[in-house]
Formats: C-alpha cells, sequence, structure tokens
C-alpha cells in the first residue's frame, strides 16, 4: 500500500503517524513560533507523557531504519532543510534527547 500526502492525519494507526503528526506540529516552517521549543519542553519533561513516550519510540524506530518510513512523508510533514531523512532524525534525536546516544541502525 503506497501511502501519501499527510495520511498520518486520517489514521493515528498509520506507520508513523504519532512520529508525522508530532514533526508537523513542532518542526514544519509553517509551525506556531515556539513550537519547536515546546517539543523539547515534553521531551525532556522527566515523567514525559503517552504520546511523546509513542514519538520516541517511533523516533527510535526510524532512526534504525529510516527506509520504513513511507516514500516523502517525513519531508512532507517537516520541510526540513537538513538534506535527507537520516539528518533531519538524528538532529531531531540530538535536540530533544542530547544525553541518550543516537539508536543505533
Amino acid at each position: 500500500m503506497a501511502l501519501k500526502g499527510k495520511y498520518w492525519r486520517e489514521d493515528r494507526n498509520a506507520p508513523f503517524a504519532i512520529l508525522l503528526g508530532t514533526v508537523e506540529t513542532h518542526c514544519h516552517p509553517e509551525a506556531y513560533d515556539e513550537a519547536y521549543e515546546d517539543l523539547i519542553q515534553r521531551a525532556r519533561h522527566p515523567k514525559g507523557d503517552a504520546s511523546i513516550n509513542d514519538f520516541k519510540e517511533q523516533l527510535r524506530t526510524a532512526l534504525q531504519d529510516t527506509s520504513k518510513l513511507p516514500e516523502d512523508s517525513l519531508f512532507t510533514a517537516a520541510q526540513y532543510s537538513d538534506g535527507s531523512d537520516d539528518k533531519f532524525l538524528s538532529r531531531l534525536w540530538r535536540d530533544l534527547y542530547p544525553n541518550e546516544p543516537l539508536p543505533a541502525s
């Protein structure tokens, strides 16, 4: 099944829906002014919440093998300028979890 467009908006159980929805909300250039900082605070909160914990797990999975992400989905969600999914996700992990090593691929 080819997943195109912003499929994660329609189906929260779709592959990487939580990761992509969170990235779109907090990392897209058109996100609200403090969106990225809000994501950093949520990620670093000691207790976290179910949503950010699910996000972290999907981020870890994507970092281990970006080929599992549907084609162009991450770029659609983030409109990143890092050059590749790997580079964007690595930067995101380092920004959110600076005291944890990057997940091994």
